[in-house]
């Protein structure tokens, strides 16, 4: 296992010796570039005329929600939302899936881009409510994988009137 960590941190550091280069005098940029138009147009080095897609976060891939009927496709459409509200940076949209009872007070500070594996919808009945319960893994903005477990609530005393709202994410 050591050597296996060694090897690959061999190879880093390889890759990376071999990708610096060293700046030579011609290699160094011009504190200004001037562009011929009708009007002069003069853009600083500094100055970015157009934004680039790095900046943008990419929509997320939600969940195939053609796999799933009944509780369990209300359960995905609200992962579903979950997942696009945090895109789209709606704290109060996103806060309105919770349960008052929760412990989720504010949105988490990343997105999610996808949810690469999810488990089996568990739905048991409780006294006063049915609860639904979904292990995933999910990836953000930065390729970084995380598991957590989703746990869903939907009120009896509602009866055909009752909705799934999320009561937990660990």
């Amino acid at each position: 296992m050591i050597r296996k960590y060694a090897l690959i941190l061999g190879v880093m550091l390889l890759l990376v010796t071999a990708c610096q280069s060293k700046t030579e005098p011609e290699d160094t940029q011009q504190p200004e570039v001037s562009v011929s138009t009708n009007d002069e147009l003069t853009v600083d080095e500094d100055e970015s005329a157009v934004s680039t897609p790095q900046d943008e976060v990419a929509p997320p891939e939600y969940v195939d929600e053609s796999k799933y009927s009944g509780d369990e496709l209300e359960i995905v459409k609200l992962m579903n939302t979950h997942m696009r509200y945090l895109y789209e940076q709606d704290e109060k949209a996103y806060m309105s899936l919770f349960a008052p009872e929760s412990p989720i007070s504010g949105m988490p500070n990343y997105t999610f881009r996808k949810i690469t594996s999810m488990g089996d919808i568990t739905i048991t009945e409780q006294k006063k409510l049915y609860q639904g319960v979904v292990m995933i893994t999910e990836v953000d903005e930065d390729d970084i994988e995380s598991s957590s477990t989703m746990v869903f609530w939907k009120w009896k005393a509602d009866g055909d009137a009752a909705k799934w709202i999320i009561a937990d994410i660990d």
